[in-house]
C-alpha cells in the first residue's frame, strides 16, 4: 500500500477520505486537522496558559506533543500538564520526555481548581471525534435537546476547555502517539454494559458502511450549538 501523495509506503487507509498516507503525510494531516479546529473554534489567544489534562490515555499524551510541538516556542503561549490522581507513569514519562512541567493533581482536587492556581487559561483535554459522535448519538436517543446544543469542551467552567483532536477518529490518534512519543499508552477498552456500549457498537457498526458518520454527527452538534448561541440558547 502506498501513499496517495509520495508513492512511499502507507501506515494507514483513510476510507472517509479514500486517502492513504505515509508516516510523514499522516503525521501532517493529524496536525493540520487539530491545528483548523483551534483556529475555527477561536480556541487559544496571546497570553495562554494551556493546561493538559493526563488521563493515562494515547490522545491526552498525544495532544501534549501536538501543543508543544506547535506552540513550545512561541513566548506567549506556554503548557503544563495536569496528572490525574494516582495517574499512571505513562503520563509522566510522556511529559518528561517533552519537558513539560507535570503537576499532581492529589486530594481528589478538580482540574479546574488545581490549573486555576498554576495561572491556566485553558484545560486541553484528549477528546477525540469518537467520543463527539457517541455523546451526539447517546443525547438523541436520550431525547436531551438542551445537551445536543451544548458543547463538551467548553462547558460552564471557570477555564474554558478546549479539544484539538476533537475532528480526529480515535484510531488516527492512537496511531498518532504511537509515531510521535517514545512514550505511548495503549487506548483503553470502553466500559461494558448500558446504553453507551450499545450505541457504541450500533455507531462502529454503522461507520464500517458509511465511514463519514461520525464526522456528520459532529458537524450536526457543531451546527446546533452555533445556532442556539446566535439565538440565546435552547427553549
Amino acid at each position: 500500500m502506498k501513499c496517495s501523495k509520495c508513492r512511499r509506503d502507507a501506515v494507514i487507509f483513510q476510507r472517509y477520505s479514500g486517502l492513504r498516507l505515509c508516516r510523514d503525510h499522516f503525521i501532517a494531516d493529524v496536525e493540520a486537522k487539530a491545528k483548523r479546529e483551534i483556529r475555527r473554534q477561536r480556541w487559544l489567544a496571546t497570553g495562554d496558559v494551556i493546561a493538559v489534562l493526563l488521563r493515562g490515555d494515547p490522545a491526552s499524551a498525544a495532544l501534549l506533543g501536538f501543543l508543544v510541538k506547535v506552540f513550545g516556542g512561541r513566548p506567549d503561549i506556554s503548557v503544563l500538564a495536569l496528572v490525574t490522581d494516582g495517574g499512571d507513569d505513562t503520563a509522566r514519562q510522556a511529559a518528561g520526555d517533552l519537558g513539560v512541567p507535570c503537576h499532581e493533581m492529589t486530594g481528589g482536587r478538580d482540574p479546574e481548581t488545581v490549573a486555576q492556581n498554576l495561572g491556566a487559561t485553558k484545560i486541553a483535554i484528549g477528546t477525540v471525534l469518537d467520543d463527539i459522535a457517541l455523546d451526539v448519538l447517546v443525547t438523541v436517543l436520550e431525547g436531551g435537546a438542551d445537551r445536543l446544543a451544548g458543547t463538551r469542551e467548553t462547558g460552564q467552567s471557570a477555564i474554558p476547555r478546549i479539544a484539538p483532536f476533537s475532528a480526529i477518529p480515535a484510531e488516527e490518534v492512537a496511531l498518532y502517539a504511537r509515531l510521535t512519543l517514545e512514550h505511548a499508552a495503549e487506548a483503553p477498552a470502553p466500559a461494558a454494559g448500558g446504553l453507551r456500549d450499545d450505541t457504541r457498537a450500533l455507531l462502529d457498526d454503522y461507520t464500517g458502511r458509511h465511514p463519514a458518520t461520525k464526522f456528520a454527527l459532529k458537524n450536526l452538534r457543531d451546527e446546533l450549538a452555533a445556532i442556539c448561541r446566535d439565538s440565546g440558547g435552547v427553549r
